[in-house]
């Protein structure tokens, strides 16, 4: 039970479900807890995929999501304040740390940062990123998402912050590196050797993603001599309806279309969406010579190779069509450029 003294600490009790107890010519008001919330059951997380370890994820309930993460804590090293967002929802929202790693100056600054946030809505962790990194144009996200207790736990061990806001199950991770991008749960679960061919591989297929389908058109029309001759006889029968740079453009636009409605569409509709798009790209296109089978083919493996870091999906994407676009302008020069930025 907790004690009611003022009029908005009654409001923010009833509306968080509690039951308070008034008594006649008492100015003080006793709140119990006697929630029942109905909410999504402790599942796996579908976009964090492992082979070894817990398979419990986040749910929506800020409550639920506390107690998965003190369990991995068995001593009092794991801190959990909670607060309310200073929004007309007065969402609930918890900063997590841990007293003996956390540098005690860092926590200060980012408890402050959180009590100054002034969103509109806070439906998710997300929405503190502006507050805590105030910055306009930013390429790559300073911070990282997970929605495993055990993932949060292990960096908070490293010294790090864990933000979660009721209502979402995604937990927000400050401050993060570039390289924690291309690690995962099993690097520490399997051998040596091989975690660091899968690391050497995750970085192999970001670059990849990046470069793949600017190289590819800068050699087949600035550098054509680079080529066997039977791929420029297919590449030249192609070009004569569309060229190369448009060709290359629009079948990574259309990539990314059919990945976003098979996203955002029903689960029930899926399978349409893969038949339409097999037919459509894969064989109607090239019958009428649209566009060509190494085309389509480095479009494909460009894409496929950004779901090995699914969390630098959204920068992937944005600079693989800056690279092609200085590709096909600009030639070697406009590679060279966008490598040396990139």
């Amino acid at each position: 039970p907790a004690s009611v003294e003022d009029w908005d600490t009654l409001i923010r009790r009833l509306t968080a479900g509690m039951a308070v107890l008034l008594l006649d010519g008492c100015a003080k008001g006793i709140a119990f807890s006697v929630q029942s919330l109905n909410a999504r059951s402790v599942d796996e997380p579908a976009g964090e995929g492992n082979l070894r370890g817990s398979r419990e994820g986040f749910a929506d309930l800020l409550r639920v999501n506390t107690s998965l993460l003190r369990r991995c804590f068995r001593n009092d090293a794991l801190v959990i304040e909670i607060g309310q967002a200073d929004c007309e929802m007065k969402t609930e929202y918890a900063l997590c740390y841990c007293r003996d790693t956390a540098d005690p100056k860092a926590v200060q600054k980012v408890r402050q940062t959180l009590q100054r946030a002034r969103p509109q809505l806070l439906l998710d962790s997300s929405y503190f990123v502006p507050w805590l990194f105030p910055c306009k144009i930013r390429t790559f996200a300073p911070v990282r998402y997970t929605e495993r207790p055990i993932v949060a736990a292990a960096k908070l061990r490293e010294g790090k912050f864990v933000i979660l806001v009721n209502g979402s199950p995604s937990a927000l991770i400050l401050p993060t590196l570039f390289c924690e991008n291309f690690e995962c749960l099993d690097d520490y679960a399997g051998t040596a050797y091989f975690a660091s061919f899968l690391r050497v591989l995750k970085y192999i297929s970001f670059y990849l993603s990046i470069f793949l389908p600017g190289v590819f058109v800068c050699w087949a029309v600035y550098l054509p001599e680079l080529l066997p001759p039977q791929l420029l006889f297919k590449i030249e029968a192609a070009e004569q309806a569309t060229p190369l740079f448009g060709e290359m453009l629009l079948v990574i636009l259309m990539l990314e279309i059919i990945r976003e409605a098979g996203l955002r569409m029903p689960q029930t509709l899926g399978h349409s969406v893969s038949l339409i798009a097999a037919l459509i790209i894969g064989d109607a296109a090239i019958a009428a010579g649209l566009m060509s089978t190494p085309v389509i083919l480095t479009a494909a493996a460009a894409s496929i190779a950004v779901f090995v870091t699914p969390s630098l999906y959204e920068v992937a994407t944005v600079l693989r069509l800056v690279v092609l676009l200085a590709a096909g302008v600009a030639g070697p020069v406009g590679l060279a450029a966008c490598a040396l930025g990139v």
